[in-house]
């Protein structure tokens, strides 16, 4: 901690984000961990490693991060998961994120990576998402506050969310684990999903260090990607002002710098080469954008995305995180089906458990 000091304020806020961002991106992009792939992986082939890669993270990620909780004193109910809740605005959000999830092949911090990868549509799908995510806070912020105040709506409204059981969500999580990865065995084969799981710990760790040690004026908080996105819109919408700068678009600046560094030693996921769309139709550009303007939109009213309420939100414990990330799942699972009907869901990779000897 003295050493960390002794660099200086400044210092540490570039280069902490940016390392907590290169690393997530550089294990991410190694493994393609991915929310909406593990969707597409169980509906086309009835495979369960990314899905397990995913559980595996929410494990690692709630255990780590209530460790660090506890020993530097650190309360999550002061982040927003917990506090001036809407459950309806969750779900609703949830489901948003979700539908546009698949529609654009990818979560926000999916097309992060594949934008390094050599993705050209995912420029133009995080376009859609960070305006959207800017418009929704910003011009749209009034409007949804009347929206709060509505007799219907008021009825989901808490000024704080339930806390979970850490030793229940965990062992169902535990139990859910076991089912998808078929062979215990198989549990060395994610080993991405608990990397990731200890960067959400760390990403809690560095915003509370700033708040504690420099008195930061910014949240507690995690890894999240909706938000930010809007956050580099804005920045270019205000001429450039300095004061946008904040932990998670350097966090997002760090994740697309390890992705590329990754990308350079792991070069097969680079191009779609592989991908044969013969016989199938999968959604034009245009149709990707509006599920880019979806998570944008639907990321802000449900506080998050599958990074930011799926790994950091659950890590708290918040209720309303896990109302947020099980509106994305399910919405995300119905949407893959529909897709699968049209002919329109893609795969371009199999990824599947290598044979245990």
């Amino acid at each position: 901690m003295d050493y960390l000091l002794q660099l200086g304020e400044e210092k540490l806020f570039l280069y902490l984000p940016l390392v907590v961002g290169l690393l997530y991106g550089f294990i991410a992009q190694r493994e393609q961990f991915c929310f909406s792939g593990g969707i597409k992986d169980f509906i086309l082939f009835k495979q369960t490693k990314r899905t397990a890669s995913m559980v595996m993270a929410m494990i690692v990620a709630i255990v780590a991060t209530q460790y660090i909780g506890q020993k530097y004193e650190i309360d999550f109910e002061d982040s927003r998961y917990f506090q001036n809740i809407n459950y309806l605005f969750i779900a609703f959000g949830g489901v948003l994120f979700g539908i546009g999830m698949m529609l654009s092949d990818g979560c926000s911090s999916r097309h992060l990576i594949k934008l390094v990868q050599g993705e050209k549509d995912s420029f133009f799908i995080l376009l859609a998402l960070g305006i959207f995510s800017f418009i929704t806070y910003s011009f749209l912020g009034e409007i949804l506050e009347v929206i709060r105040t509505n007799p219907f709506v008021v009825n989901f409204q808490v000024e704080t969310t339930l806390h979970l059981s850490q030793i229940l969500i965990v062992s169902l999580l535990g139990i859910t684990l076991v089912v998808l990865l078929k062979n215990p065995k198989n549990i060395l084969q994610i080993w991405d999903g608990l990397l990731i799981g200890l960067v959400i710990a760390l990403g809690w760790f560095v915003t509370h260090f700033f708040i504690n040690e420099f008195f930061w004026e910014e949240s507690l908080q995690s890894l999240s990607f909706v938000y930010p996105l809007g956050k580099v819109i804005e920045y270019s919408y205000t001429n450039f002002s300095s004061s946008i700068i904040l932990f998670p678009v350097l966090v997002m600046i760090g994740v697309m710098i390890g992705a590329f560094i990754s990308s350079l030693f792991n070069k097969k996921y680079a191009k779609k080469q592989m991908c044969d769309t013969t016989g199938f139709h999968p959604p034009k550009l245009w149709l990707k954008m509006v599920g880019g303007a979806l998570m944008g939109f639907g990321g802000i009213l449900a506080l998050g995305c599958t990074v930011g309420e799926g790994l950091s939100g659950l890590s708290s414990l918040s209720f309303a995180s896990l109302i947020a990330i099980g509106s994305i799942y399910i919405a995300g699972v119905i949407t893959a089906i529909i897709m699968k009907k049209k002919n329109s869901l893609i795969a371009c990779f199999y990824f599947d458990y290598k044979e245990q000897k």
